[in-house]
């Protein structure tokens, strides 16, 4: 029988034998600086490229990819699916390359550029192809940062990821519509930004004239 003592030892034997690789072998090392660098860019592109406007919604929007993609990010981790070999802070998840940083900083551009379901499903494919297939599966592999274990587990993430975005965005919806039935405005105009409208037939026109 395995008791709750053996498990939180084991816990605590697997979080000193990560602390002290990450000390001893990770930290300020120039793949160290290199994720360090790369967070620090993502954070400058997206507070200099979004809409201030707008910025309660589009981090509403991000907060749900990060909460959704943390979620699923650990519980393929424990699956075996995808493992994290060098951290920039030794926790896991791994918040600061992917859960609560990259994946939802760049998430948020694709969402704010995008104006319909369409285009928005197209954004996302090619954010989620640039990260799991170029930066994940390439250049991370290459600096022996991240690495898929198994040989679907690179398909598995980039179908996640656009499940992921697709279900933040149609939650967000949702709650804009609810605030919009209630009168709030701004709920409509984000909604009039997010939805395609239908466009008006020809006619439509010439009736209204002849009204």
């Amino acid at each position: 029988m395995i008791t709750d003592d053996q498990v939180r030892q084991a816990a605590e034997h697997w979080y000193n034998l990560i602390y002290t690789q990450w000390i001893t072998e990770h930290f300020l090392t120039p793949t160290w600086f290199f994720q360090v660098l790369f967070v620090l860019f993502s954070y400058g592109v997206f507070f200099y490229l979004v809409d201030k406007k707008r910025i309660v919604q589009i981090l509403l929007f991000g907060s749900l990819v990060a909460v959704s993609f943390s979620v699923y990010d650990s519980i393929g981790e424990q699956l075996g699916q995808w493992e994290y070999l060098k951290l920039i802070l030794p926790f896991s998840p791994n918040f600061f390359l992917g859960d609560l940083t990259l994946i939802p900083l760049y998430a948020m551009l694709v969402y704010q550029y995008t104006s319909s379901w369409g285009t928005f499903l197209l954004g996302l494919i090619v954010w989620a192809g640039l990260f799991v297939f170029v930066v994940f599966n390439y250049l991370y592999s290459i600096l022996s940062i991240f690495h898929y274990i198994t040989p679907i587990s690179k398909y598995l993430d980039f179908f996640l990821f656009l499940l992921d975005g697709i279900i933040a965005r149609g939650i967000l919806i949702i709650l804009l519509k609810q605030e919009a039935t209630r009168g709030n405005m701004a709920s409509r105009a984000s909604l009039s930004h997010l939805l395609a409208q239908p466009a008006m037939k020809p006619f439509d026109k010439e009736d209204t004239d002849k009204e």
